[in-house]
């Protein structure tokens, strides 16, 4: 059968996108998640894939056309019976004032289903719409608006309970600095690779903090994609993923890492990135805040928050008393899922890692 490929909704406020560049010819063959086209919106260019594998038959614009949210650019020929419906014109039944809040936040109204009397559209739904879009890791216009609709159904809905383990870093940052002799300044390791990469290896002893509660069932990711919360100036936060990190060695990580914090900088992020999250790290530690308590993303499960790395008098293992390296490492999790022993077992397990790092890193 033939099937659509629309211009994807990239954002709240995205009403349309213009074709920079295309990745794909008539005739190709590409893959599920294949990147297929470059597409500039108001805030950045965006790599944009194929959520379905096929032949293309017939590309449907032009570089430099400008195509509205939901329009079909590319047509596919897809093989065998599939169970998804083909893109078409949607006649919408919506109220006035959901119209116009639906305007003001340039929400694509053919990705909302309406709530009201015969599928009409009313404010509930665009509400519910705008905060399935900051789930989905996008920014909207109205960002504090969807941020707060969001985290209020998060602390609503998600019963919270929260950990914190103080974890001492001079082993790790002996370790660090004898490495980083031995590199080229190019190719540095950076402290919160570190601290990252402890994470993910505990991840695969601790999965199910790893997912998402959904349909009142939580499922376990295959992947760990370590959704990073970064601060992009004059739009609030964006929280892309480095995909398949628990398959990254530590120098590939450090690399993943510095390449998405530079995409993130200059908005050149891809839909997956952006939207298949499974983990997520907060770490305002830069910014000298001793700990941070994250809300959960749903409908991810766990959140983890990374403070200020800073000297403070500790006591050794021979009770001396000493200057050292310490960071508060703080859990917030989903009490559905896991309780308080599963929690304080997984951030005991990367405390051991950072205090003995040759058993994760090499």
């Amino acid at each position: 059968m033939n099937y659509n490929i629309p211009m994807p909704s990239l954002g709240a406020d995205m009403e349309q996108g213009k074709i920079m560049e295309w990745k794909i010819k008539l005739g190709d063959n590409i893959l599920k998640n294949q990147v297929i086209a470059s597409v500039e919106t108001t805030k950045s260019v965006i790599d944009i894939e194929s959520f379905r594998p096929g032949k293309v038959i017939d590309i449907l614009a032009k570089i430099g056309d400008v195509i509205s949210v939901g329009k079909p650019i590319v047509q596919l020929y897809i093989e065998g019976d599939n169970d998804f419906d083909q893109v078409e014109p949607i006649r919408l039944k919506i109220t006035p004032a959901a119209k116009k809040m639906a305007e003001d936040n340039g929400l694509d109204l053919y990705t909302i289903k309406g709530s009201g009397i015969s599928g009409e559209i009313v404010i509930k739904d665009i509400v519910d719409g705008l905060t399935n879009k900051l789930e989905k890791g996008f920014e909207g216009i109205n960002l504090r608006m969807a941020i707060s609709n969001l985290m209020s159904r998060s602390k609503k809905e998600i019963p919270h309970y929260y950990l914190k383990e103080r974890m001492h870093l001079d082993n790790l940052i002996k370790w660090l600095d004898e490495k980083n002799t031995q590199l080229d300044p190019t190719k540095r390791i950076l402290l919160p690779t570190l601290l990252m990469k402890a994470v993910i290896t505990s991840l695969l002893k601790f999965p199910d903090l790893n997912g998402f509660y959904k349909d009142q069932k939580f499922i376990a990711s295959q992947t760990i994609n370590l959704g990073i919360v970064f601060s992009v100036k004059n739009k609030g936060v964006l929280v892309p993923a480095v995909l398949d990190a628990e398959k990254l060695n530590l120098f590939d990580f450090n690399t993943s890492l510095l390449d998405l914090a530079d995409r993130t900088k200059n908005q050149k992020l891809t839909n997956r990135e952006l939207s298949e999250g499974t983990f997520t790290i907060t770490n305002l530690g830069d910014l000298g805040s001793d700990e941070v308590y994250g809300i959960i993303f749903p409908p991810q499960v766990a959140i983890l928050g990374i403070g200020h790395v800073r000297r403070e008098p500790i006591i050794d293992s021979q009770d001396q008393l000493r200057a050292g390296f310490v960071v508060d490492i703080t859990l917030s999790a989903d009490h559905r899922i896991t309780d308080g022993i599963y929690g304080a077992q997984f951030l005991n397990d990367i405390s051991k890692k950072l205090n003995n790092p040759i058993t994760f890193i090499e």
